[in-house]
This record gives structure tokens, C-alpha cells and sequence, in this order.
């Protein structure tokens, strides 16, 4: 499944202009123009994870540039349901980053940011299945009887 531009902004809930900034600075954003759907599910959970860098940690998006490429290549390279319960790690020092499962925290990095998946998956899912569209099977306006069939009478005549 594929998302526009639109949809993507509208889903994880920033702006055109914030968009159209990420656009001029973000590699992985500036290749991707016009109205078709372009935007993988991996591409709308590596948006989501820089919104939560830039609004919650205060990390301006220029600074993650140099590290965004990398974040969309883990969020494309594994299905939501393995990343459920990790933590995207980011070295600040080495400009690296790595998906870690909850129990395996790594240490030693002088300056860190863990960023927790699940809030972001959970915010993910709820938001695209409500734009899903409803049940296209309308409820009978009459009750339901049961129908039993005509005993055949032979040949028909024409």
C-alpha cells in the first residue's frame, strides 16, 4: 500500500509547510513530488518517528538530515508487527542508528536518544483505519424468512 503526500501529512498530522521543509531538506523526502501515491507504510513510520524527534526531543529536523536516511531504510526494512515493543537507538556522537528490542538497551554511547515504536505504531494504526472506508453491506430492511423450494414438475413447455 502507498500514500500521497496528503495522506501522509494528514496521517502522522504535520503540515504542508512543515512538508514542504522536510521536502527541501531531507533526502529521502526532496525525490517525491506530485500527487501520486508514493510514500510507503515504512516511509509514514520513519515520518512519524522525525515529527516525534523535532516535537518532543527539540531536535531540529536539519540536524537529523544527515541521519533521516538511514531511519527510513529500518522503518522499510521490517513489517510493523516485528517492530512492535523495539526502540529506534540513535548515537548521536556516530550519527548511527539501529532498531533494539526493549531488553536490549545498548550502553556506552556518551549522548543517545531512544525512541520508543510502540506509541508511534499504536497512533499509526488508529488513524489509517478510521479513514478506512466502512462496511459497504447495508442491513436488510425486512426480516428474514425462510424460503422453501418449488418441487419440479416435469419439463416446461415453451
Amino acid at each position: 500500500m502507498h500514500f500521497t503526500p496528503g495522506q501522509l501529512r494528514s496521517t502522522i498530522g504535520i503540515s504542508t509547510e512543515t512538508y514542504r521543509h522536510w521536502r527541501r531538506v531531507l533526502p529521502d523526502f526532496s525525490g517525491r513530488r506530485g500527487y501520486a501515491p508514493c510514500f510507503s507504510t515504512g516511509d509514514l513510520l520513519a515520518a512519524g518517528i522525525l515529527k516525534r524527534l523535532t516535537e518532543e526531543c527539540g531536535v531540529r529536523i536539519g540536524f537529523l538530515k544527515s541521519i533521516s536516511e538511514e531511519i527510513v531504510r529500518l522503518c522499510n526494512a521490517s513489517s510493523w508487527t516485528a517492530l512492535e515493543n523495539a526502540f529506534l537507538h540513535i548515537d548521536m556522537p556516530s550519527g548511527q542508528c539501529r532498531i533494539v528490542k526493549s531488553g536490549a538497551v545498548p550502553t556506552g554511547s556518551s549522548a543517545a536518544i531512544l525512541c520508543e515504536l510502540d506509541p508511534i505504531l499504536i497512533q499509526l494504526r488508529d488513524t489509517l483505519l478510521m479513514t478506512q472506508p466502512g462496511d459497504n453491506q447495508f442491513p436488510l430492511r425486512f426480516p428474514l424468512a425462510s424460503v422453501k423450494p418449488r418441487a419440479r414438475s416435469g419439463r416446461r413447455r415453451a
